[in-house]
């Protein structure tokens, strides 16, 4: 999955249990990374910005009564991945 999609499944869980702000900032950071013309310092910036929410600290502590807590901590686990991937890549 790109990150993207994984941002946009993160938000919608995100907001499905009520947690507006974090959902609205995660698709801040999904808006400026689609922009082609963003410097490579910036987009790593972002990067960083989203794997630091992944932490199980950060919004791995939220309880999301829809999903398991394995179930959200794997999918912050993805969303961290690709993003570090992602990082290697440019």
């Amino acid at each position: 999955m790109e990150i993207s999609e994984l941002l946009i499944e993160i938000n919608s869980h995100l907001r499905q249990a009520g947690f507006i702000n974090d959902a609205d900032e995660l698709q801040k950071f999904c808006n400026i990374l689609l922009d082609k013309k963003l410097a490579v310092d910036s987009h790593n910036a972002i990067l960083i910005e989203i794997t630091m929410r992944c932490h199980v600290k950060w919004l791995g502590d939220y309880y999301l009564p829809h999903l398991s807590q394995k179930d959200w901590w794997g999918k912050l686990e993805n969303l961290s991945r690709a993003t570090k991937k992602h990082m290697r890549r440019i």
